[in-house]
């Protein structure tokens, strides 16, 4: 509703129309990447499982999938305690979709990636029974971002979906949720001691005439975390989808701060103007 207003206020006064567009828009959608490592050691990449993009025109319908994951990152040994994390799922989808067939009638994308039976076990054993350090389990998660073009407005909206989620945290549940649900953008489940989990995690970004949505159903970081002398860094994603946005006219649409800025100027001449109309009367 603002750049509407603030684009026929433009008019108004006489500017002249921007050019014609030529909208590109990319999906893409990965079901799960791990770089946690100790810090000072060599890293073990897990991923990304199940990667698929695309980018118009013309528009496509793009597909993969993963029918299992189990994947085992050691994390070496400190005074005889062994750390390790296992990565499990049970299936993993991705889809990319955008349609158009010219780079004038493109309008709309989307991505989404499925986890089922999803298991992310962080844990320490000297031998004999394991202690677990974090633990999280959800029957289906799921994210989805999609980018629409109608008229002169452009939306990117992305959300994330939760069946059975549970997560504890040294051997003690912290947080769970229940059959198809649902929270806000950024959800904090736990931040502790350099440990963080975040649901239906989503980042934005507009430079120029470029639009670009992130969103995670699940991102876990670690920031110096301290596990039995050891420090741990990196990341695990789980479902990513992502959409992207492109208007390569050559006529970049002012973001709002440029606008404020266009209508100061645009008011500073009108006031100079009406002074030397007084002056002259």
């Amino acid at each position: 509703m603002f750049r509407q207003i603030i684009i026929g206020a433009a008019a108004v006064i006489g500017l002249a129309s921007p050019a014609e567009a030529t909208v590109e828009i990319s999906t893409t959608a990965r079901g799960l990447v791990s770089n946690v490592r100790v810090v000072g050691q060599p890293l073990t990449l897990i991923g990304p499982v199940a990667p698929v993009s695309g980018r118009t025109s013309p528009g496509y319908s793009l597909n993969n999938s993963a029918a299992s994951l189990a994947a085992t990152v050691g994390l070496g040994s400190n005074g005889g305690v062994t750390a390790t994390l296992d990565l499990g799922s049970s299936g993993i989808a991705t889809a990319a979709s955008a349609n158009g067939t010219t780079p004038m009638n493109t309008s709309s994308g989307s991505a989404s990636a499925t986890l089922n039976n999803l298991a992310i076990n962080l844990f320490t054993s000297s031998g004999g029974p394991t202690t677990s350090i974090l633990s999280l389990t959800a029957g289906q998660v799921q994210s989805v971002t999609t980018v629409d073009k109608l008229g002169g407005t452009t939306s990117l909206v992305g959300g994330s979906l939760f069946s059975n989620l549970a997560l504890s945290v040294s051997g003690s549940s912290v947080f769970s949720l229940g059959s198809n649900a649902q929270v806000a953008p950024n959800f904090v489940a736990f931040n502790q001691n350099g440990l963080k989990v975040t649901l239906n995690q989503q980042f934005a970004s507009n430079f120029d005439s470029t639009r670009v949505l992130i969103t995670n159903a699940i991102g876990i970081s670690f920031t110096n975390y301290l596990l039995d002398g050891r420090s741990l860094s990196g990341s695990i994603t789980v479902g990513q989808s992502l959409a992207e946005f492109m208007d390569s006219s050559g006529d970049p649409v002012p973001e709002p701060a440029s606008w404020a800025q266009m209508l100061a100027g645009f008011g500073l001449a009108g006031t100079a103007a009406r002074r030397r109309r007084a002056l002259r009367a």
